[in-house]
């Protein structure tokens, strides 16, 4: 009875590992904006490519979290490690509009485990 509960155990643990390597982390480009922002917008070229450093510092939009726009408009919310790095890159920059990124995670419907973030 052991011995196939520990089976089972071993069983499991593929199944999990497997679904983990499923996730692969992948390149991504588009443009950081707020999600607030982002889920009013994120079609609207224009405002996605003048959104502006005031507005991503603004408590609302800080604590909304933050998203990567895609070219085709898609919006994919970074995870809070994510939100938390684009802050940080937020804060520490001269940038002041046209916030290109790439970033660096694993996608699941429209939300983005991060690795890492960088301006382009």
């Amino acid at each position: 009875m052991l011995g196939i509960a520990a089976a089972m155990l071993v069983v499991a643990g593929f199944a999990v590992g497997g679904a983990a390597q499923a996730q692969q982390t992948q390149a991504m480009k588009g443009h950081l904006v707020d999600v607030m922002c982002a889920t009013k917008h994120a079609t609207e070229g224009d405002y996605i490519a003048k959104h502006d450093k005031k507005c991503l510092l603004m408590e609302g939009c800080v604590k909304s979290g933050y998203s990567l726009v895609t070219a085709e408009g898609k919006v994919l919310k970074l995870d809070a490690k994510g939100s938390q790095l684009a802050l940080d890159l937020i804060k520490k920059t001269e940038r002041e509009s046209n916030w290109t990124v790439a970033v660096n995670g694993s996608v699941s419907g429209d939300m983005i485990t991060v690795a890492s973030i960088q301006l382009q």
